[in-house]
């Protein structure tokens, strides 16, 4: 009976053990799986996080040579225009210059005596330049005057002049900013080609 007993023992104790050892391995194994799928779960995780990162990298990687290269379109723009706008200031600059008391009074001498034959004319002068150019126009032109063509000044004058008809239904303007955007528009092509290449 004693043997019967140990054996009894020895079995229960073989079987706690062994029961114990298998589930000591199912939990072991159980953990291994968990860890497993935790470490692959992690690992899809940084993947698609390195992936979203670098999506977004490139993308405002793009961007910024998208708005770099705006930037410098903008500023050749920009520096088109000025050089444009420095040009013509320049161009009325030198109109104005060139629109000298002797020489204004050769063309509007010209001018008039083009146009007094068909039509009634007064001549508007810049407000500033009528005491300089009225003495060697009313010398020049004494028979337009004597037939009623009259000399005035015109406070919208900078410099260059107007023929203006009697009744105001038309004039024909010499003036420095009309030269000078007549002229711009014949040499602004050429600029334009100029600054494009």
């Amino acid at each position: 009976m004693d043997v019967q007993l140990k054996d009894i023992i020895d079995k229960i104790k073989n079987n706690g053990v062994k029961s114990g050892q298998e589930e000591a391995a199912r939990i072991i194994a159980e953990a291994r799986n968990e860890a497993s799928a935790m470490i692959r779960k992690a690992e899809e995780d940084a993947e698609r996080i390195r992936n979203h990162t670098e999506a977004e990298v490139q993308m405002m990687h793009n961007s910024g040579k998208d708005a770099l290269r705006q930037a410098g379109r903008d500023l050749i723009l920009m520096v088109k225009g000025e050089i444009k706008s420095i040009f013509s200031r320049l161009l009325k600059r030198e109109v104005r210059d060139a629109l000298s008391v002797e020489v204004l009074a050769n063309v509007i001498v010209v001018a008039v005596r083009g146009i007094s034959e068909q039509e009634e004319i007064d001549i508007l002068i810049p407000a500033e330049s009528l005491s300089e150019i009225e003495p060697v126009l009313m010398a020049r032109l004494s028979t337009e005057i004597a037939s009623g063509m009259e000399i005035r000044p015109y406070k919208g004058l900078d410099a260059g002049f107007r023929i203006s008809m009697k009744d105001g239904s038309a004039f024909y303007d010499f003036s420095d900013k009309e030269i000078a955007a007549m002229l711009s528009r014949h040499l602004n092509p050429r600029l334009t080609s100029l600054l494009s290449s």
